[in-house]
């Protein structure tokens, strides 16, 4: 058995490879030649010198892809993000002798030989792998938080010296049973009676987005608000306001290919937390979702979180849970 970097000429047999497993001991979603291509080697943070294959006879057996980010949001730098590892799979008929093992330590390897000082498994990674809730008639999440806790990837792992550092959930609701209660409207109601109204994002009407993403430190959540209202015809903000002053958000509110409601987040200032701002906001979201005819929404959060509670009231169940692991290098 051989370990070599991964070329163009390796790709049919990787798919291959990912395929067999997939419904299986994976929950992911299966690769054509072509998404394969649009998932790992078009996406600007992958290299060739961070990705492997390992060959038995000529036949890959194994494979596995680390990288690390190129290009940064304001705050991350090259010195200060980690390296992640995004996968390392191995033909069944070839485990328990070493193969994953070694193929993990390429990968860290490369990492370290850039100059990454850690490496991460989360949500973080630029390659999101997308995976089919279970269940469901093919209802898709787009992002793998973590290590799957039931599959074989979990023990493996934590074997290899990675450390647990916390758990997300993934929360999964059909559309069709959400209706969204008097007890929000009511709250909405005195929310607007102290001041805060609930609505559309309308530019004429609301300012200070960068403040509010300022307060709550999220840079990706700025990044995707201002890259949504740069289109031409932006998707649909719901925002919390007081005096027109922007105090919170959910959305953009748009449908992908397959049903479900995709949005990038949900936010409140810190400072106007605690008075029911964050669940009028979320139970508008799913019923602008509902409206629109959207089949689902999937969602993953930190086991731990407080919002868990909204979305249990919304009617999200857990579907999956996941394990963020980190090893230094």
């Amino acid at each position: 058995m051989e370990i070599v970097k991964f070329n163009d000429g390796y790709l049919k047999e990787v798919v291959h490879l990912w395929n067999s497993s997939c419904g299986f001991e994976m929950p992911y979603k299966p690769f054509t030649e072509e998404g394969f291509k649009l998932k790992f080697i078009n996406n600007p943070h992958f290299s060739y010198d961070g990705t492997f294959v390992c060959t038995d006879g000529g036949k890959v057996i194994g494979f596995a892809n680390a990288l690390f980010k190129k290009s940064f949001l304001p705050g991350e730098t090259f010195e200060n993000t980690p390296g992640y590892i995004t996968f390392v799979i191995v033909d069944k008929g070839y485990r328990c002798r070493g193969v994953g093992t070694a193929l993990l330590k390429r990968a860290e390897g490369y990492l370290k030989n850039s100059g990454k000082k850690r490496s991460q498994m989360d949500f973080f990674n630029p390659i999101n792998l997308e995976w089919y809730i279970p269940g469901t008639d093919r209802h898709d999440h787009p992002n793998a938080p973590g290590v799957d806790i039931d599959g074989p990837g979990y023990e493996f792992v934590k074997k290899n010296g990675y450390i647990e550092r916390t758990r997300e959930i993934s929360m999964y609701l059909d559309l069709k049973r959400f209706e969204i209660d008097e007890s929000i409207l009511k709250k909405k109601l005195e929310l607007k009676q102290s001041g805060i109204d609930i609505g559309y994002y309308d530019k004429s009407n609301h300012t200070d987005f960068d403040s509010l993403f300022d307060n709550l430190g999220n840079e990706l959540w700025r990044k995707e608000i201002n890259d949504d209202l740069s289109r031409e015809k932006p998707y649909p903000v719901l925002v919390a306001s007081k005096n027109g002053r922007i105090c919170g958000f959910a959305g953009p509110i748009s449908m992908e290919k397959s049903g479900r409601g995709l949005f990038s987040g949900i936010g409140v200032d810190p400072n106007c937390r605690g008075i029911g701002i964050g669940k009028v906001l979320f139970f508008m979201l799913c019923d602008s979702f509902r409206k629109e005819e959207v089949k689902f929404m999937s969602i993953f959060t930190g086991i731990d979180n407080r919002a868990r509670k909204i979305y249990e009231a919304a009617g999200f169940k857990i579907v999956k849970t996941w394990a963020l692991f980190r090893k230094e290098l």
